[in-house]
């Protein structure tokens, strides 16, 4: 491979990565009494009328380890403002070590407080992260009530649903990038 190819396919390799993790980029990170605990929904963006899982991660910053075997000292509970606080079921997660889950199923969409209590190898932790809970329904592709204009075209509505659904004009880009990304590294490797 030439050298001028070598930035090229660097490039490319970055954004098809960089849109493979996007969905990771919703999770908060909080360092919290000598803990790192990152926490996000297992599938972004939470949604209303399906079960979803809340997602804990802990790691101890000191020797960067996973945390594991806490489920038993910590609670999950999830508030809207204005109410109280719902405990949720938690526990770690199978295969992956310092991962801990709890399954819930959202009624109302709206902002969320989620809160993480209890101990972690017996230090008290109490902690809170904020998370938008989206209408299932506005996520629709294609919306219910869409209907088609004279001339044949899909009406504003339609338009507004996929945008909500993330597939607006950044995530047409995304799947562009990614695209280019995945033909120049095939087209690279063809000229080995």
């Amino acid at each position: 491979m030439s050298s001028r190819k070598t930035p090229i396919a660097v490039g490319l390799t970055l954004l098809l990565l960089g849109s493979i993790v996007g969905p990771a980029a919703a999770h908060e990170t909080q360092n919290v009494k000598g803990y790192e605990i990152t926490f996000g929904g297992a599938e972004e963006p939470l949604i209303t009328g399906e079960r979803m899982w809340l997602e804990f991660e802990i790691v101890d910053n000191e020797t960067g380890e996973p945390v594991t075997n806490q489920s038993e000292n910590l609670t999950a509970s999830v508030q809207t403002q204005g109410s109280d606080k719902t405990a949720l079921e938690l526990s770690e997660k199978h295969g992956e070590p310092g991962v801990y889950e709890a399954p819930v199923i959202f009624t109302e969409a709206g902002n969320y407080t989620v809160h993480l209590e209890g101990e972690i190898n017996g230090t008290p932790v109490h902690t809170h992260f904020q998370k938008e809970v989206q209408d299932r329904d506005t996520l629709k592709y294609p919306a219910p009530d869409a209907q088609a204009t004279d001339d044949g075209n899909t009406s504003q509505s339609e338009e507004n649903q996929t945008e909500q659904a993330g597939f607006g004009s950044l995530g047409v880009v995304i799947v562009g990038l990614a695209g280019v990304a995945a033909g120049g590294v095939y087209l690279l490797g063809r000229h080995r």
